[in-house]
């Protein structure tokens, strides 16, 4: 039997963990060729893109705006290959008084994690599509809580409104927090398959191999709930502070439906994702996002059937 390929994966976020632990338990990585040694740049966001640079790193889980201004200003030679997820997901408004919608928040004060990265930045970009500009309409503030400790501080007055994910509100609903579901919107986000066009050169079988394997592992996941929940639970619930099925199952659902069957980023998506971009370089306003995506490979896949055999 051959010797399977080894691939160095790095993830930006814990909620990307699942999927490739249902790569790696599903025996999707393994049917492949392939085998991984997974660690996390959380909150690294330099050292992933300067680590694939050099070599050090082969793939990054994540990196969705920053790669942009790279790109456009440097040339850097980083790529995006396949995307998991086209919808923002923390579309819970953890609303104060006199708050009962989006329009509501006119004039008020909006806390979110962090303004500078991936989630304050999509906030700020959903108020905006919504009519609500910083500064002139509502104002934004950083609170890096936890999205129920930030639920709390709005209980207690200390902002208007935050928004929060589906898992966060399950448990602010239970301390009383008035919420509502918001439309979502297009966004890269999850397992986003990047690396640079270097890496990709001169390991195509394994660029291959890995998004057949992240596709067998969608199907999975989205088909076979107890399964994915058995390797879930068995590998992520410490990482993910998970407190009981309850929330299992909200994390599961939420996930499942959000998955990408064919793992191409929508073109609104993109476009959302390089307003990102945008927002903090907007020196880069004349690049085209499109030049960070090779989606050539899924799209072999899709052409020679992959996807109907999968799901019919």
């Amino acid at each position: 039997m051959a010797a399977k390929k080894k691939i160095r994966i790095y993830y930006r976020a814990p909620s990307h963990v699942p999927l490739w632990k249902v790569m790696e338990e599903g025996g999707f990585l393994a049917k492949h060729g392939l085998e991984m040694e997974m660690g996390s740049l959380e909150g690294q966001r330099k050292r992933a893109a300067e680590g694939l640079k050099s070599g050090e790193l082969d793939i990054v889980s994540g990196n969705h705006h920053n790669l942009y201004a790279r790109r456009a200003l440097n040339n850097d030679p980083y790529v995006h290959v396949a995307q998991s997820n086209n919808a923002w997901r923390e579309n819970y408004l953890v609303m104060g008084n006199g708050i009962n919608g989006l329009q509501d928040l006119r004039g008020k004060t909006v806390a979110m994690d962090d303004y500078d990265g991936h989630t304050g930045l999509n906030v700020w970009l959903y108020l905006r599509l919504n009519g609500l500009e910083e500064g002139r309409d509502v104002e934004l503030v950083t609170d890096n809580k936890k999205g129920g400790e930030r639920a709390k501080e709005v209980m207690a007055g200390t902002y208007d409104a935050t928004f929060i994910r589906a898992v966060d509100q399950l448990r602010a609903r239970k301390f009383g927090a008035r919420i509502m579901e918001v439309p979502s919107m297009a966004m890269v986000e999850g397992v986003t398959l990047t690396t640079t066009t270097t890496y990709v050169k001169n390991h195509e079988h394994e660029v291959r191999a890995l998004i057949l394997a992240m596709i067998d592992a969608t199907h999975f996941f989205k088909t076979k709930k107890a399964e994915t929940l058995a390797i879930i639970k068995k590998h992520c619930t410490q990482l993910l502070k998970m407190q009981d099925d309850e929330e299992w199952d909200c994390f599961y659902d939420t996930q499942a439906a959000s998955l990408e069957e064919k793992p191409y980023p929508s073109i609104e998506a993109i476009q959302n994702v390089f307003a990102l971009a945008l927002k903090r370089d907007p020196e880069i306003k004349d690049f085209n996002p499109l030049t960070l995506w090779d989606l050539h490979y899924v799209k072999e896949i899709d052409d020679r059937g992959y996807f109907r055999q999968l799901y019919g």
